[in-house]
């Protein structure tokens, strides 16, 4: 009996403990995790690439979400989504998961940071990795040693001038330095270099670009200019360019002697780098007040010359007078002088043109402007004498031109010299012999359809020469309703020209063409400066009007593709054709809400 009790007992106490571990299991396996989170450096330089990895441990990687990452001070996410590896091992039998979650971050402020607490779900319950300290440093700190840190890869915006005056050229070099013993293959910008308060227009490309060695504190470099712009301040005060945002392919083992030698090229151990430039402030200073002359914000070495069409005109016709300015400098913004003129002339609204070259370091072409006279009167016309002026950077003063004054001849019009033919007078003679009177059927010519058709054209025409006239003084005098009403024309015309440069095979310039076309079209409309506004600016106004919230999803799309393309063009002739279409159906959307 007593065998058999102790038997029973042991059973008991077997069962039991069963019961108590199948209750603490659950509890157990929901415990069973490591969460943490690393950095790749804890000390980088501000613009520099690291990594953080957030790595999970356990028996089971089941019902595991995405970490959630907290905001992060003077610090950049690359991409919201991470990317994943995951590793198994096995130890004395027990098996054991490992997934890691990495995040590619870009150091943007200098000083000390906190990257705060990383929140991951599993099996429903929630866990927190430990907060992780970054120190971001200042290129060019001293080190402890007295010595300046430097990192092993850097890019820089190089301006040629950091107080320019508004409308004077700044070119902007950016610059690549990185160590011996790396190789770079390829480099891609990236969207999102805002250049607010500037108008902006990229250089030549550079193909191949050249390498050569710089020693920076003792410390041997490699330094290449990959890609130009030209910028012009649209204001005064102080303005800064955006870190340049760039991806770059690079090797650790150097394949040959020219680190760019195989730009674009193959080769092992290649990885890719994201890399910022720093921002660069500048101090735009005022131009001078302009002494008895005409303004036209016209900044460089420019020239300026002005001609009529014709030498006679009939009264009524039109002919143009033609302002041309060419040289080098803001060919972009120059702005018509606004000439005085004398009495009897009707003016249109002037026709603007102009050529941009892009080639070296100097942004040149001409810019036409043509205005249409009429006179109302015949006789001789005098357009007076005027004095424009033209700033130049050298010599940080204005040059001033003189436009001798243009006369013609307005003549009297075909259609009154035939009205004006000489009257003869016609002798009457009495009718002799005998008069027959036959009395017809009286009708009143109120009745007839030519008597209305006589009164009602006259006045027609002139109701309409009225709001002609009227239409043409506020074109004339209103600047921001000629933009608006000539809108349609400007963009239609843009169209064209980025059809034409499909044709010609000039991929970055349809971009460019269609940039300009959606930009100037919604500035035209909205009555917003010309130049100056970033793109997101741009939607903002946009959003502000009243505009639909697909037509600004279109908006933000179509021009950060034509901020990516216009740096590394892609695409076949189909593609940039589709395009187009799908920029004239945004204007036709936006036409009808703005």
């Amino acid at each position: 009996m007593n065998k058999t009790g102790n038997v029973l007992s042991g059973l008991a106490c077997f069962f039991i403990f069963l019961i108590l571990c199948s209750g603490a299991a659950p509890k157990l396996s929901a415990q069973d995790f490591n969460v943490g989170a690393t950095v790749s450096e804890n000390q980088v330089f501000i613009g520099e690439q690291f990594s953080l990895r957030i790595e999970i441990t356990g028996s089971s990687m089941r019902d595991v979400s995405l970490p959630s990452l907290p905001d992060l001070d003077g610090i950049r996410v690359l991409s919201s989504t991470p990317s994943r590896s995951t590793s198994l091992s096995i130890v004395n039998g027990r098996t054991s998961t490992s997934t890691t979650y990495t995040y590619t971050l870009i150091a943007r402020e200098t000083g000390e940071h906190t990257i705060p607490p990383v929140t991951i779900e599993i099996g429903g319950e929630t866990f927190e990795t430990e907060p992780v300290r970054v120190e971001i440093i200042e290129r060019g700190g001293l080190s402890q040693e007295g010595s300046r840190q430097l990192p092993d890869i850097f890019l820089e915006v190089k301006v040629d001038e950091t107080n320019p005056v508004p409308g004077q050229q700044i070119v902007a070099s950016v610059v690549l330095f990185f160590k011996q013993g790396i190789e770079v293959s390829s480099f891609q910008p990236t969207a999102g270099w805002r250049t607010d308060g500037f108008w902006k227009e990229e250089l030549e490309n550079i193909r191949q670009p050249q390498a050569e060695t710089v020693v920076l504190d003792g410390v041997r470099y490699r330094s290449a200019t990959l890609m130009r712009y030209a910028l012009f301040p649209s204001r005064s005060g102080e303005l800064s360019l955006s870190e340049f945002p760039m991806n770059v392919g690079v090797r650790s083992q150097p394949s040959r002697n020219d680190p760019f030698g195989s730009f674009f090229g193959s080769g092992s151990n290649q990885r890719r780098v994201s890399l910022e430039s720093e921002p660069v402030n500048l101090t735009v200073r005022p131009l001078p007040a302009v002494e008895n002359a005409l303004g036209m914000n016209a900044v460089g070495d420019l020239r300026v010359e002005r001609r009529l069409s014709n030498a006679k005109v009939e009264t009524g016709e039109t002919l143009e007078l033609i302002t041309k300015v060419e040289g080098s400098g803001n060919i972009p913004l120059i702005r018509k002088p606004d000439y005085s003129l004398p009495d009897g002339l009707e003016r249109y609204t002037p026709q603007e043109s102009s050529n941009v070259e892009r080639r070296g370091l100097t942004i040149r072409g001409d810019k036409t402007f043509t205005e249409l006279l009429s006179p109302r009167a015949p006789g001789r016309y005098e357009i007076p004498a005027e004095r424009v002026a033209v700033f130049d950077p050298q010599s940080r003063s204005y040059r001033y031109i003189n436009l001798p004054a243009i006369e013609f001849d307005a003549l009297p019009s075909s259609a009154a010299q035939i009205a004006s033919f000489d009257y003869q007078p016609v002798r009457l003679q009495p009718v002799t012999g005998l008069a027959v009177w036959k009395n017809s059927g009286s009708s009143s010519v109120f009745g007839t359809i030519w008597f209305w058709l006589l009164l009602i054209i006259p006045a027609a025409a002139f109701i309409a020469a009225f709001q002609r006239r009227k239409l043409m003084l506020r074109l004339q005098n209103d600047k921001e309703f000629a933009r608006s009403h000539l809108a349609d024309e400007v963009v239609a015309a843009r169209f064209e020209k980025a059809k034409e440069w499909v044709d010609a095979g000039h991929a970055k310039e349809v971009y460019n063409t269609l940039q300009k076309a959606v930009v100037g079209y919604v500035t035209d409309r909205l009555g917003l400066p010309e130049a100056g506004l970033s793109d997101a600016e741009l939607i903002e106004e946009v959003k502000i009007s009243g505009a639909d919230p697909a037509s600004i999803k279109k908006l933000k799309n179509i021009l950060e593709k034509c901020a990516t393309i216009s740096y590394a063009p892609t695409g076949s002739k189909t593609d940039f054709r589709a395009d187009i279409d799908k920029t004239e159906k945004l204007i036709e959307e936006l036409r009808k809400q703005l």
